[in-house]
C-alpha cells in the first residue's frame, strides 16, 4: 500500500495539485454548509441549502473531467516520444516518466470525487429533511 502511495507522490504533476486543491476546497465548503445547517438560525441559508447542494454537485462533476484532461495531455506527451527515427531506440524510462501523470491525474480526480460525493449526499439529505419539516 505504501509503495503505491510513494509511486503516486513521485509522479504528481501540477495538474494533480490543481485537482487536489479544487477538491479540498469543495470538501471544506460542503463541510462548512453541513455545520452551518446545524449551527445557524439564518433562514436564508437553510432555505437555500438545496441550491447549495445542487451547485456543489455540479462543481464536483468537474473533478473527473480534470483528471481525464490530464490523462489525455500526458498520453499526448508520451506519444510525442515515439517520433524516434528508424534505428534509434526509445528509452522506456522516459516513456514511463511521461506516461505516469496520465495515471496520477486520473487517480487525483477520482479520489477527490470519492471524498466529495458523500459530503454532497449529506447535504442532499439535510436539504430534504428541512423541506419535510417545513411542510
Amino acid at each position: 500500500m505504501f509503495s503505491i502511495f510513494n509511486s503516486y507522490l513521485e509522479f504528481v504533476s501540477g495538474l494533480d495539485w490543481v485537482i487536489i486543491s479544487y477538491g479540498v476546497f469543495l470538501a471544506l465548503f460542503q463541510l462548512f454548509a453541513i455545520f452551518m445547517r446545524y449551527g445557524s438560525r439564518r433562514v436564508f441559508f437553510v432555505q437555500n441549502l438545496n441550491k447549495i447542494q445542487v451547485s456543489c454537485l455540479q462543481w464536483i462533476e468537474l473533478l473527473p473531467v480534470l483528471g481525464l484532461i490530464g490523462t489525455v495531455a500526458a498520453m499526448l506527451n508520451t506519444f510525442s516520444e515515439f517520433s524516434a527515427v528508424h534505428g534509434e531506440g526509445v528509452d522506456i524510462a522516459v516513456i514511463i516518466r511521461r506516461f505516469a501523470p496520465a495515471m496520477t491525474t486520473t487517480l487525483s480526480g477520482l479520489f477527490m470525487v470519492v471524498i466529495n460525493l458523500p459530503l454532497n449526499q449529506i447535504l442532499f439529505i439535510l436539504a430534504n429533511n428541512k423541506k419535510h419539516q417545513q411542510n
